[in-house]
């Protein structure tokens, strides 16, 4: 929407005495305003508190708010694009600073909900942008990652807000060339690699309910819980250091089981690898992703992992049975450095010769793709193996 005729607007400042703007000042700019993008005012409140500071009467009210936004014309060369957008293939979303009527006024007053595959006002949410969480919100609407979005505000603050999460941006300004402008990015990057965590990924258990329930008769044998134990195994001092290579593996469990009453190097190995029984092999439904994107030759294919291997590509092909699958392996304990440290995320990418939105992260984790994203890396959350073969296939990365 572009305010093309300012006229009824100045007409109302004359009538109440009031300075060039400064109408635009209380609706669009006041406490009232800003309270009813948050969704802490409703639409009605909202107008009811101008009428209060303006002074007017129900009547009045009526009538200035259909002065105010007389002048307000839809740009239809912007839904011509957004159509022909869609008609593409590409998904169109619209994030919003409004209050709770703009789902009415798009609905009814403007006809163009349908043009959207997704749309989020900032009242819905109780978030404005540039906050973070406005574009995360987005991008989850329409099922993609961050990196993956392009952003279109004529707010710098918003589209700085835009990038700092790793979308792309542009900054609109009046007469601009949308198309012009979105072709450059949209040619720029196509997928060439995809990058995979292992644990809770490749690993995952075919059977949650029987992992849980061997993890906690486990943590039972040592007086704790299923989830005490995991923290201990995966969220200690010590994994914190033989997952970045300053302490051994053997070290390692000498810390985490020595504690509990298990003195023998032997004894404490096999402990370690008896609470992993359940996840000793590659989900199936993973294996088959991994052989269907090598087969592709589409795709350089990487494993991106906090691990405590010094040596993991070695340690795949042998008691994984990957072997020739990946192009690259990154083991947090190799290079001393761990997910969500953006280095890291630099250097698999440095390694696989490529930029970050030539490539797609899968990790279970959100505080590592959140960082990924940021440098952006496109990412996939990893909630199950049908969750990440239908992402993929949406993606077209797989048939």
């Amino acid at each position: 929407m572009r305010t093309l005729d300012p006229a009824g607007r100045r007409a109302w400042e004359s009538r109440l005495g009031l300075d060039p703007g400064a109408l635009e000042l209380i609706i669009h700019q006041s406490d009232l305003w800003i309270e009813a993008q948050q969704g802490v005012r409703t639409p009605e409140s909202y107008w009811e508190g101008v009428r209060e500071r303006l002074g007017l009467s129900p009547a009045d009210l009526i009538q200035l708010r259909r002065d105010y936004f007389s002048g307000d014309v839809l740009d239809r060369d912007l839904i011509t694009l957004i159509e022909s957008l869609r008609a593409q293939g590409y998904k169109v979303g619209l994030l919003s600073n409004d209050s709770l009527y703009l789902e009415e006024k798009l609905r009814v007053s403007l006809g163009i909900t349908d043009c959207f595959d997704a749309v989020v006002i900032s009242a819905q949410i109780g978030v404005m942008k540039p906050e973070a969480q406005s574009y995360r919100a987005i991008a989850h609407k329409l099922g993609l990652s961050l990196p993956e979005c392009v952003f279109i505000d004529d707010n710098t603050a918003n589209v700085d807000g835009a990038r700092g999460v790793g979308m792309k941006a542009i900054l609109y300004r009046a007469g601009m060339d949308v198309s012009a402008a979105l072709a450059p990015v949209l040619e720029q990057d196509r997928t060439r690699a995809v990058i995979f965590d292992y644990g809770n990924v490749l690993d995952i258990p075919t059977d949650w309910e029987t992992w849980r329930i061997h993890r906690d008769a486990f943590g039972a044998r040592f007086g704790m819980t299923g989830d005490d134990m995991g923290v201990r195994i995966y969220q200690s001092e010590a994994w914190a250091m033989v997952k970045v290579g300053v302490i051994s593996f053997q070290v390692y469990l000498e810390q985490v089981f020595g504690p509990l009453g298990v003195t023998d190097p032997q004894t404490q190995e096999a402990l370690f690898w008896e609470y992993h029984q359940d996840r000793l092999t590659i989900h199936p439904i993973m294996l088959k992703i991994l052989h269907q994107l090598k087969e592709s030759g589409r795709y350089k294919l990487s494993i991106l992992s906090n691990a405590w291997q010094q040596n993991m590509a070695e340690w795949l092909a042998q008691e994984r049975g990957l072997g020739g699958i990946f192009d690259d392996v990154v083991s947090s304990a190799e290079v001393g450095i761990a997910k969500p440290d953006r280095e890291i995320y630099h250097l698999a990418l440095q390694r696989l010769g490529l930029r970050p939105g030539e490539a797609i992260f899968i990790d279970d984790l959100s505080r590592n793709t959140v960082e990924a994203e940021s440098i952006g890396l496109p990412c996939i959350v990893c909630e199950s193996p049908e969750q990440v073969q239908n992402e993929l296939q949406a993606r077209g990365i797989l048939p």
